[in-house]
């Protein structure tokens, strides 16, 4: 109890990384692709909701009306979304995290970033458009102009979630309105009181909005669709979509918790909301790093012993093995030999599967800097 004590105590007195990273403005202006679809994002929804209170929900149930503060509401949690999502660290690795030194060249191969010099802790990697290593990188999005990331996943979704909700709102009104009119028209059916006579008598303007609104719609119900469906089967399998790229595969564990690991904090209405990044996010980032220094810094220590003639100084337990790092399963402490703990920390072989793979979200482990993270 007291050794545990002691630890968490060492292990409190490391400063928290992510707040230099976390730090506005955060803004990636060297893509000029992501720069004019983020702005082009911006100003279609911009237009379908002109579009919408101008020619649809004004004229047929009012501004003020539950269909108009509903769209409302939807399109700011979506411009929203989209622009905290774009102006979000995605989760970088500080530039002054540079590994020891000596380190075997496979060490150095899987554990240090050759572009940038810094450390590479597992799912992390080099983003060209940023110029940065990224934790849990996914993919970097032009239509966010940023990398979906360990701080920016949860927007990126929102982002997803709430436009697609915009879109199939302007397709059916737009569909509905085609439709009622018509039949008003043919059965003569006078319109209720309260209603614009123009809804059934548009202007040509009016027609060509309205068409340009719901082809917008479709498209974009079709594409956040599919985008949404792919980030939940990556999500599932608990693989980032560049891992999936390289071959490898997260540990199996339950959507719920993969979600849980995703949002940053159990389910609550603050899943819908873009907040900041949770304790619990930063906490991981934290770990993340500083897990990474640790494994290198012993590693640094094992292979300079090893260089110099000696054996790899570590302490040995009581099955003859190295103790190099002390994980708590649950409620169990485990103990980790040297040999075990580089095969389970080395990244996936092609055809086989590591017992823990370099996705560092996978396995029951508790974080050094707040609750259990998994």
């Amino acid at each position: 109890v007291h050794l545990r004590i002691k630890i968490a105590a060492m292990a409190a007195k490391r400063p928290p990384l992510h707040e230099s990273e976390l730090r506005w403005p955060w803004w990636v202006t060297g893509d000029c692709c992501g720069l004019v679809c983020a702005f082009i994002t911006n100003i279609l929804h911009l237009f379908a909701y002109y579009v919408q209170m101008k020619y649809v929900i004004g004229p047929w149930f009012g501004t003020t009306s539950y269909a108009g503060m509903m769209y409302t509401f939807l399109m700011l949690m979506a411009v929203l979304s989209h622009n905290i999502c774009r102006f979000t660290n995605p989760g970088t690795v500080p530039l002054s995290l540079t590994p020891p030194k000596p380190l075997e060249a496979r060490v150095h191969r899987d554990y240090v970033c050759k572009r940038s010099g810094v450390i590479k802790p597992p799912t992390a990697h080099w983003c060209g458009e940023v110029q940065r290593v990224v934790l849990k990188m996914d993919h970097y999005c032009p239509w966010v102009n940023n990398v979906v990331g360990l701080f920016t996943q949860k927007y990126f979704l929102l982002f997803l979630f709430y436009t697609f909700l915009c879109c199939l709102f302007s397709a059916v009104t737009i569909a509905s309105r085609a439709f009622v009119c018509s039949r008003r028209t043919r059965h003569q059916i006078p319109f209720p009181q309260g209603v614009s006579p123009s809804l059934c008598n548009p202007a040509p303007v009016d027609v060509i909005l309205s068409v340009m609104n719901f082809v917008e719609a479709v498209l974009f119900v079709l594409f956040t669709g599919c985008m949404g469906a792919d980030q939940f089967d990556a999500i599932s399998k608990n693989t980032p979509y560049i891992d999936r790229l390289q071959g490898k595969r997260g540990k199996t564990r339950p959507i719920a918790e993969n979600l849980r690991d995703v949002f940053g904090e159990p389910f609550s209405i603050r899943w819908f909301l873009p907040l900041p990044p949770s304790t619990q996010a930063r906490a991981q980032f934290n770990q993340m790093c500083y897990d990474t220094i640790d494994h290198l810094e012993q590693s640094s220590a094992e292979y300079q012993n090893t260089l110099n003639g000696g054996q790899p100084n570590a302490k040995l337990d009581a099955n003859g093995g190295s103790s190099i790092l002390r994980r708590r399963n649950g409620s169990e402490d485990m103990r980790i030999n040297g040999s075990e703990e580089m095969r389970m920390r080395a990244p996936a072989r092609r055809g086989s599967l590591a017992d823990v793979n370099d996705n560092v979200n996978v396995g029951p482990r508790s974080s050094r800097y707040g609750d259990p993270e998994y």
